[in-house]
């Protein structure tokens, strides 16, 4: 009788440490899409900053018409740029102000990037120190549950 209780809490302790590895795979998966698409944000942000260092009024452009449409045009006026400030809302600012918020934007961003490997590392961490605990409780089981 006694035997069969300790298997049963076994079993219950080995769920309940499977339950919580299988959340924080899931959660590590997650943050690892996160991450994938900070790097992506901060690399198009970076292209944008180096695009307005070396744009000038002889420059031309694709220009996006939608659905993957573009047609060629000619840069007129460079010292004025349109920058999305967030909520759907653009402001007009001159190019030198404009690369000081796509620096300071990216700087957030590469600060909120190196906050999230951190938790990566931390929650990749947990999964290592649950798996061997996961191990030895199926081996127990596995043992206990032969026939003698």
């Amino acid at each position: 009788m006694f035997k069969a209780i300790k298997l049963e809490d076994k079993k219950k302790e080995l769920e309940q440490k499977y339950f919580l590895y299988q959340f924080l795979k899931e959660q590590l998966d997650n943050m690892s899409k996160q991450a994938e698409a900070m790097q992506s944000a901060i690399l198009e942000t970076q292209a944008t900053i180096n695009a307005l260092d070396e744009i000038d009024h002889r420059s031309s452009a694709l220009i996006p018409l939608g659905a993957g449409t573009f047609v060629h045009g000619k840069i007129d006026d460079v010292d004025e740029i349109m920058i999305a400030i967030g909520s759907d809302i653009v402001v007009k600012e001159n190019r030198e102000e404009a690369g000081k918020i796509l620096g300071q934007r990216m700087k957030e961003m590469e600060g909120s990037y190196t906050k999230l490997l951190k938790d990566m590392g931390s929650v990749t961490a947990q999964i290592q120190s649950i798996l061997p605990e996961i191990e030895s409780l199926a081996g127990e089981m596995n043992y206990s549950e032969r026939p003698k």
